[in-house]
């Protein structure tokens, strides 16, 4: 089956993105009351390590655990809006794929002045290239995946 002819639509990935950045953000802020993390340390530009590990824990558990064990290429989101992340080949995503997908996502959350304004500029740009005729991400590229209707 040739499935570009099923790649998703631009609307229904962002759908399916907007989906899990609320998700991921419900379960940050429980992880962050349970852990006793106070609202200055979120407002505080500085490292922290409790903030750290649950931005970590969060990434590993909704971008790459879930998709890659629970629900093939899935998401939540993805679920949902019933899309999927395969390989550019048609093969299941496994777990080295969907973490190259988050790359972007780990490093975000480095704060070293120069390094974070490179990386959000390039997650910046890295949805704007859903406009393409392949409909191909950064983040895509680098892990040579596809987001396909399921």
């Amino acid at each position: 089956m040739d499935t570009d002819l099923y790649l998703a639509s631009r609307s229904s990935r962002l759908l399916a993105v907007l989906i899990d950045a609320f998700i991921t953000f419900l379960f940050f802020i429980l992880m962050a009351f349970l852990t006793g993390i106070s609202t200055s340390e979120f407002i505080d530009n500085t490292f922290n390590v409790k903030f750290f590990i649950i931005s970590i824990l969060s990434i590993l558990i909704f971008n790459v655990i879930i998709p890659t064990f629970v629900w093939k290429g899935q998401t939540l989101g993805k679920r949902w809006i019933k899309i999927a992340v395969v390989k550019d080949t048609d093969e299941e995503v496994d777990l080295v794929t969907m973490l190259l997908r988050s790359v972007f996502l780990f490093f975000g959350q480095i704060t070293l002045p120069i390094i974070s304004k490179i990386i959000n500029l390039i997650a910046f740009i890295d949805p704007l290239l859903i406009f393409r005729q392949n409909k191909k991400t950064i983040h895509d590229i680098i892990a040579k995946t596809k987001v396909i209707d399921v």
